[in-house]
């Protein structure tokens, strides 16, 4: 085989025919044809989109998608800039990579028909959109909460379409895909673990949910097999810290840190796991100011807050009360397209709370799951690192 010379492709071409070869070189690798192809709807809405299933994985074109998300592409093919009105987040196809403040990740993305495909749960985890995926029809739905219509309802609506669209190929054998969230929403519990702490496991286990555990050190000390349990049943642990007394937490930045990382040590003596996830005592805002931030998140920890204030301390006795605030709230969000973050207390009036609560958002089609530790974390300093 003739050794490869740019020196020829110039003479042969001139500069435009060098840049081709230059770019097909540099070019992500094109994975083999034939992979199943999904229609895609957004909302109440079907696209003409096609997303594909790879490995057991959704994928869907990141320009096309994109644009029909209200989402801006930008950078170079090196680097591609995915930016929504909130967060961003920057795709390396060539390291197989993406890149979020300071957090790098492994991405997986690849080229088919010419367009470079994304996985779909990358939507769901940078920018918070609903991921649904119905393997009868089948159909993968995109929502951001101005949806008016159900799963069910929208396919139902659209099966003839899809049907007519899917008349005449061959039939393929069914694949597995990874299940999605369409209304994601995130439990937390503050100050445990405690006497109660296995109840609680009792009711999510009952409505088949799981929380995120902030816990204090002492109380984890106190309650190791509450933890181990919280932690093997699929629940996420993270840190609160260990004095929950502000003069002593927010003393300085030092101070803030040293707390966590005891907390850590403790959290993993008991349960044998480390996490980066932390909040901490009364939220952040207005004691965890950038220098605070700056000290802890550098070492690695991430800074969550809330959106849903259920108040469940200071109407212990009015469950009522409690009960339609963190409705009234988690349905003003998903209008408004946000994944909401519930704040709840591991102490016995939740008890007489979570159970309705459960039962209520399981209803609507919330999936209740845990935050992972590459989560984009929501926080009153909107601080993504």
């Amino acid at each position: 085989m003739e050794k490869f010379d740019w020196r020829n492709v110039w003479k042969k071409g001139g500069l435009v025919a060098l840049i081709a070869v230059l770019l097909l070189a540099a070019a992500p690798r094109t994975e083999a044809a034939g992979a199943k192809q999904v229609p895609v709807g957004y909302n109440d809405e079907l696209t003409g989109i096609k997303a594909e299933i790879n490995a057991g994985s959704l994928y869907v074109p990141l320009r096309e998608t994109s644009q029909q998300l209200h989402l801006k592409v930008g950078g170079t093919t090196e680097r591609i800039v995915l930016e929504g009105s909130k967060h961003s987040i920057v795709i390396v196809p060539g390291k197989q990579q993406a890149v979020s403040g300071s957090k790098t990740v492994a991405l997986k993305t690849y080229v088919s028909a010419g367009r470079t495909m994304i996985p779909v749960s990358l939507l769901k985890g940078t920018f918070n959109f609903g991921i649904a995926y119905d393997s009868s029809v089948p159909l993968v739905r995109i929502t951001s909460g101005k949806q008016l219509l159900s799963l069910q309802s929208f396919v139902d609506r659209n099966r003839a379409v899809l049907k007519s669209q899917d008349r005449g190929k061959t039939e393929e054998k069914p694949q597995t895909v990874k299940p999605v969230s369409a209304k994601p929403i995130y439990l937390t519990f503050d100050d445990g673990p405690t006497a109660h702490t296995n109840e609680l496991l009792d009711i999510l286990q009952k409505y088949e949910a799981k929380g995120t555990f902030f816990m204090l050190g002492p109380n984890v000390a106190s309650y190791p097999k509450s933890v181990k349990r919280l932690v093997d049943s699929g629940n996420a642990a993270g840190l609160h810290g260990m004095t929950h007394v502000k003069d002593k937490f927010y003393a300085s930045p030092a101070s803030a840190l040293a707390e966590m990382k005891q907390d850590s040590e403790m959290l993993y003596k008991a349960a044998g796991v480390k996490t980066t996830l932390i909040r901490t005592p009364y939220g952040s805002k207005p004691y965890f100011k950038q220098a605070y931030r700056d000290k802890v998140l550098s070492s690695g920890f991430r800074l969550w807050d809330w959106n849903v204030d259920s108040e469940d301390w200071k109407y212990q006795t009015d469950h009522a009360k409690v009960v339609r605030s963190i409705l009234d709230q988690i349905d003003t969000l998903e209008k408004q397209g946000t994944v909401p973050v519930v704040l709840m207390h591991d102490q016995k009036a939740t008890l007489q709370v979570l159970p309705e609560v459960l039962k209520t958002l399981k209803s609507e089609g919330f999936t209740f799951e845990v935050i992972g530790q590459n989560t984009t974390p929501v926080n009153f300093w909107h601080d993504k690192r």
